[in-house]
């Protein structure tokens, strides 16, 4: 009689105070708290058990209770702890997919001007071929120059971080910043479109 009430009692409180687990807000001390309650449990059940073999049921469930307790709580925060490091993931993973979009958008911004100043070069190229303007040709070059340096700083910049996303997407799988990279190499290759534009602008310029 004295062991089923024990082990009544053990069940009964478990489920009492795991059901009240339910109120504590914080996911990380709810997981801590349900663990050690659970292992206190399941304790106090075993300690009872064996206690009662050598009629100190009470004695062994207590023994028991704390134990399960200690061992319960070590597995909760454990659970706890791989709770948090994917929480921390998630917004270690969302900030990377917020930089490759800063990327993208600057780079992207920064194509459309490179192609609107090579329109200007290309139109104004044009016109000093037809009236031999060589001094404003010369100009036309030494611009085209300029304008090849700063659009390989422009590719290495995205490159860098088309290496950087897709180690990140290699190690979380993640779709949404695999499209990212994805637009960041299709903005790339609009970049390339231009420096080759901008060749050919250059090798067309002898002066």
């Amino acid at each position: 009689m004295k062991m089923k009430f024990i082990q009544s009692t053990a069940a009964c409180t478990a489920l009492a105070m795991l059901a009240s687990c339910a109120n504590i807000q914080n996911d990380q001390t709810r997981t801590r708290t349900e663990g050690a309650l659970a292992g206190g449990a399941l304790g106090a059940l075993a300690g009872g058990i064996i206690g009662n073999q050598s009629g100190r049921a009470w004695e062994g469930a207590l023994i028991g209770a704390a134990a399960g307790g200690l061992a319960g709580l070590a597995v909760g925060d454990s659970v706890a702890r791989k709770k948090a490091r994917y929480a921390s993931q998630e917004a270690w993973l969302d900030a990377c997919i917020s930089q490759a979009e800063r990327v993208n958008s600057k780079a992207v911004a920064y194509n459309r001007s490179l192609s609107q100043r090579i329109r200007e070069l290309e139109g104004r190229y044009s016109r000093a071929k037809a009236s031999g303007n060589t001094g404003e040709m010369r100009q036309i070059k030494q611009a085209v120059v300029v304008m090849q340096t700063e659009s390989r700083k422009e590719v290495q910049r995205v490159d860098v971080e088309i290496k950087d996303q897709t180690s990140v997407v290699s190690e979380t799988g993640s779709s949404s910043l695999r499209s990212r990279v994805s637009e960041l190499r299709s903005t790339r290759s609009s970049i390339s479109s231009n420096q080759e534009r901008l060749a050919d602008l250059g090798n067309q310029i002898d002066v």
